[in-house]
């Protein structure tokens, strides 16, 4: 698996975010391939991304975002939870989720990441691989006999 960026990252081996979450923060929970593409487009759009985890075995990534979230969230391509006890990228907390924290360098450390725009770029995210998905190829190769 590549977890590759555009960007630099500082690396955490912990189990705890290296900020302090808030206890009522949400955390959305996405696929690796999705996810990793927001969060760049977030970067490269300026936006402040606070701690990222990466669930290696399960290929998920878990963004908190701010308090208050998890209600509005309703989206197709993630969901979003209360900020879990044991950071496990499922609610029903898998037993063996090994990952890594990631945090933007610099300071100050952003302690969660803007729902809307986290959404927003996910939404963004999914409809361009949809439509590269979906590009207009023939099914079997066509040959032309004279």
């Amino acid at each position: 698996m590549t977890l590759g960026s555009d960007f630099p990252w500082n690396i955490a081996l912990s189990e705890r975010p290296p900020a302090v979450v808030p206890s009522d923060a949400g955390v959305v929970r996405v696929g690796l391939a999705l996810g990793l593409r927001a969060i760049d487009a977030l970067v490269a759009d300026g936006s402040d991304v606070g701690p990222v985890k990466y669930c290696l075995l399960h290929h998920r990534l878990l963004v908190p975002v701010e308090p208050g979230s998890v209600h509005r969230w309703r989206a197709a391509h993630s969901d979003c939870v209360p900020a879990p006890r044991s950071w496990g990228c499922d609610a029903s907390g898998y037993r063996g989720c090994s990952g890594l924290w990631v945090t933007r360098p610099g300071i100050p450390l952003i302690e969660a990441t803007a729902a809307e725009a986290l959404h927003d770029a996910l939404s963004r995210t999914r409809a361009s691989l949809s439509s590269a998905l979906s590009t207009p190829y023939p099914r079997h190769r066509q040959v032309c006999r004279a």
